[in-house]
């Protein structure tokens, strides 16, 4: 671990010495533990939460470097007309007359970020103090990312800047072209901005690759520079950045700041309502507080909940409407940069967001961060509050506000969480075989006749390819020669990337480079269609949504209603209209799963809850305002919630597995199969019990699945017994039942689109520009159904399987469910109704199958049956 340095000033050069104590007096802890490793060259991981001083712990160092290495000559007199024509020329991060003159020195620092618009911020927030010291000619600050002009990557060739700035993406890109590779020989220092949000998925693959390349062409090793908000384990973190045989200090600098977390649920004096709280209810208590405070993020779980919620609050507050705005990742840059600055300049009341606002974009003063619903884990819910109150000296304040019962039980257990500071463990993909064979293209289009043993020399220098070995390679290396075993035969001149002569590597034509120039990355087409309001890209919307459209047909977008009057094949015209009820749209997104460790703490509180009961405590609702932090009306609540369980059922709690079975109306059979391990393992698990149960008894299973258990909706004569429901959930043979399970559902084909389109056998992008998604979809398809029949082995199927397990699927937390099973007590048991605990599981499946009926009305009347059930009432 990395030690605090109070004098790290002196160690400064005077001139970023004065600089600093005349803006800010004090280094903050973050900034005393990082500075004097980055002087001293040695890499470091920051941990540190929001407005503890980050950016400038990496950069101050890197500065300092810069300074020093770099000598400016006098500059000569000029005239004022060529003085303001080079600052022109200097603002635009090309090199001024004077800097021409002096002999070039390349990149010497590169900073990523996983967000353009966080690299936008650096950029302003780095060439501010830059031209404060009158440093700005001498060390120059470019931007490079998917939005860069031509005009100005040109420039960034021809001069290259002392710090570029750049996307994961744009990075690997100009590591394949010859025009860098003298500008990068002198780079010293690499900065990965938050680095726990992109770790987690295959763009930190990819990245974690471009870092051992990028390394190879630097005449000296790296500085690597992590910055990171609270994450853990942080030992994992930093083998992450810097590979598994470099050393790499950790500084955990976790100022003691002041956070304050609430959980609000429209309670008051009416029940809960059995299909969840209705809109009105949850966003009279949003409305409330936004009226409350003065600025405002309202952090929603999905893309398509932003848009519903921001227009609802626009409608419900129509005095502030033209305040309120709405920002993810599908609007256009343009939309969202003018959202950015008008939170940050105090223009705006609210921004209703997804995850779009989660990362260390400058937002400004925040005084209230409200989430609808919890985020499904603890690191997410500190990176959501920690953007109110956006300095160390300042109290964040948060809001969970409760959709349901269920959802109030896991925000009491979140908000604990928080406040202890219980984290997630950090999950980092692994020998993700697509990236590596994207990389491989790239490795040989950078160096031809690249040598396969310095292939695989420097993958196995990044941490997700530690373990890869020379037969794994080999396969990579077979599919690209031909597209694999099988179309080698036919096809090596459709599906060949690479020809090997030798074991030396090189590309076979211009083509192979230019579509692999046009399809860098790891982020799947969606088959994404642009939507115009006049000249105004407004944003995009996926292509199987506008289908369902017709013209004339209105929608919600950026918070807006408007209506469908024109449509081609990449992008349609809309109008601004008024009126109720517009479709909200649907973005192919998954849900966030939640969390084990909140997961377990939710069992562990039922499980004392339910003790209290069984002891008759009078002190019950007490015990929970007192230890849970919570009001008197949502502890009543869920005390309430557990009698009715008790008084129908049981609760489930540690080591009993509940299965109720409830014969509906229908005459269908309803097994509710209580696991609490979040979404993600209880799709796995379900997918095995339900291909079990085909293999059994025959007929199929229709599955509803959500973070706390699943149901199986069988027919009469699928009638299972205790010792059959043992069978379907032992432990041999689950992985082989899951990927047979697996092998004709759709999940898998999905996930083969993606690992086609990232291991280059199928383009997202062509050269004629057509992104149409059923011409992808065709294409992979036609691919999969090959691969399985002929080459079940393949790397990109093989991955496609890999993915969909443990990426969807959590299949490690259904597999260690079935390995502790046998140990818990099992109870299947008949039921007349369906219990409170499952009410939730049966409403999802209302919801979805419901087509005339309205599934609210549907849902209380059924809730009123059960109740009459439970109560005697009936």
């Amino acid at each position: 671990m990395a030690q605090a340095d109070p004098d790290v000033g002196a160690r400064l050069s005077p001139t970023i010495a004065a600089w600093f104590g005349r803006r800010f007096g004090q280094f903050s802890e973050a900034q005393q533990l990082c500075i004097p490793q980055i002087l001293a060259r040695e890499s470091v991981l920051l941990s540190s939460p929001t407005g503890s001083g980050k950016t400038l712990a990496a950069f101050l160092g890197i500065i300092d470097y810069l300074v020093r290495e770099t000598r400016p000559p006098a500059p000569p007199r000029r005239s004022r007309r060529s003085v303001q024509a080079v600052a022109r020329t200097a603002g635009d991060g090309c090199r001024t007359p004077d800097s021409a003159a002096r002999e070039a020195t390349g990149i010497r620092a590169i900073y990523v970020s996983p967000l353009r618009a966080l690299t936008y911020d650096i950029q302003k927030n780095l060439r501010q103090p830059l031209t404060e010291m009158g440093l700005d000619r001498q060390i120059r600050v470019a931007m490079r990312t998917g939005d860069t002009p031509a005009h100005e990557r040109r420039a960034i060739k021809r001069h290259p800047p002392e710090i570029l700035l750049i996307t994961p993406e744009s990075l690997a890109l100009i590591l394949c072209q010859n025009d860098y590779g003298e500008s990068l020989r002198r780079c010293r220092y690499l900065v990965i901005d938050e680095l726990h949000a992109i770790a987690e998925n295959k763009r930190g693959v990819d990245l974690a690759l471009s870092m051992e390349r990028l390394e190879t062409f630097c005449d000296r090793p790296l500085c690597r520079v992590g910055l990171s908000a609270t994450v853990a384990p942080l030992e994992r973190m930093a083998a992450f950045l810097v590979g598994p045989q470099r050393p790499c200090w950790i500084a955990n600098a976790q100022v003691a700041r002041r956070q304050v977390i609430e959980v609000f649920s429209p309670v008051r004096k009416q029940p809960y309502p059995p299909a969840g709280f209705s809109g009105t209810r949850i966003l009279q208590e949003a409305k409330r507080l936004v009226e409350r405070a003065q600025s405002v993020l309202v952090f929603c779980n999905t893309r398509s909940g932003a848009e519903n919620v921001g227009l609802r609050l626009k409608q419900l507050l129509p005095e502030l409407a033209g305040r309120i705005e709405i920002h993810h990742s599908s609007l256009d840059r343009s939309v969202r940069l003018q959202v950015e600055d008008r939170l940050k300049n105090g223009e705006l009341r609210a921004v209703v967001c997804s995850t779009s606002l989660e990362m260390g974009i400058d937002v400004g003063a925040i005084d209230l961060v409200i989430m609808i619903s919890t985020p499904k884990g603890i690191s997410r819910t500190l990176q959501r509050i920690g953007r109110a109150g956006h300095s160390i000296h300042q109290t964040s304040y948060g809001v969970l506000v409760a959709t349901n019962i269920n959802d109030l039980i896991e925000c009491v257990v979140t908000a604990r969480l928080t406040r202890e500071r219980r984290l997630d463990p950090v999950r980092i993909p692994e020998l993700c075989w697509d990236v590596i064979a994207q990389h491989v293209v790239g490795m040989a289009m950078a160096k031809p006749m690249i040598h396969r043993e310095e292939v695989l020399a420097v993958l196995q220098r990044a941490w997700p390819c530690r373990n890869l070995t020379a037969e794994g390679l080999q396969r990579v290396l077979t599919y690209l020669e031909g597209g694999g075993k099988r179309l080698a035969a036919r096809y090596t001149e459709v599906f060949g990337k690479i020809v090997i002569r030798e074991d030396r590597i090189s590309l076979p034509s211009r083509r192979v480079e230019r579509d692999y120039l046009m399809n860098i990355g790891t982020i799947p087409a969606e088959g994404m269609i642009t939507v115009f309001l006049g000249r105004q890209k407004l944003g995009e919307l996926e292509e199987g949504f506008i289908k369902r459209l017709n013209l004339g047909d209105r929608f919600v977008l950026a918070g807006r209603i408007v209506q469908l009057v024109e449509t081609n094949a990449c992008h349609v015209k809309v109008k601004a209209a008024g009126g109720n009820g517009p479709i909200v749209p649907s973005w192919n997104a998954g849900r966030m799963p939640l969390t084990s460790g909140i997961a377990r703490e939710v069992v562990r509180l039922r499980t004392e809850i339910n003790r209290r009961l069984d002891r008759q405590d009078p002190g019950l609702v007490d015990w929970l305002v007192e230890t849970e932090e919570i009001s008197a009306s949502n502890g009543e609540a869920i005390v309430a919630h557990f009698q009715a369980q008790r008084r129908y059922s049981r609760v489930p709690v540690e080591g009993l597995l509940l299965i109720e079975c409830y014969r509906g109306e229908d005459g269908l059979l309803n097994y509710f199969f209580h696991s609490l391990i979040g979404r993600s393992g209880n799709d796995a698990l379900s997918r095995i019990v339900s291909y079990r149960m085909k293999q059994f008894v025959g007929g199929n299973a229709m599955v509803t699945i959500d973070d706390y258990g699943f149901l199986l909706t069988l027919q009469p004569f699928q009638r299972v017994t205790l010792p059959q429901v043992r069978q379907l959930i032992r432990t041999e043979g689950a992985a082989e039942d899951l990927e047979l399970a697996l092998r004709d559902s759709e999940l898998v084909r999905w996930q083969f689109r993606g690992v086609a389109q990232t291991g280059l056998m199928v383009p997202r992008n062509r050269p004629d520009g057509d992104r149409r998604l059923r011409q992808i979809r065709w294409n992979a398809e036609i691919l999969f159904r090959v691969l399985h029949e002929h080459e079940p082995d393949h790397p990109l199927l093989q991955e496609a399987y890999r993915q969909a397990e443990d990426t969807f699927l959590d299949s490690e937390r259904a597999f260690a469910f079935m390995d502790e099973a046998p140990g818990y007590e099992w109870d299947l048991r008949d039921v007349p109704a369906v219990s409170p605990f499952a009410l939730g599981l049966y409403v999802s499946q209302i919801r979805e199958a419901m087509l005339h009926e309205s599934p609210e009305e549907a849902i209380e009347r059924f809730y009123h049956q059960m109740y009459g059930t439970v109560t005697g009432n009936e």
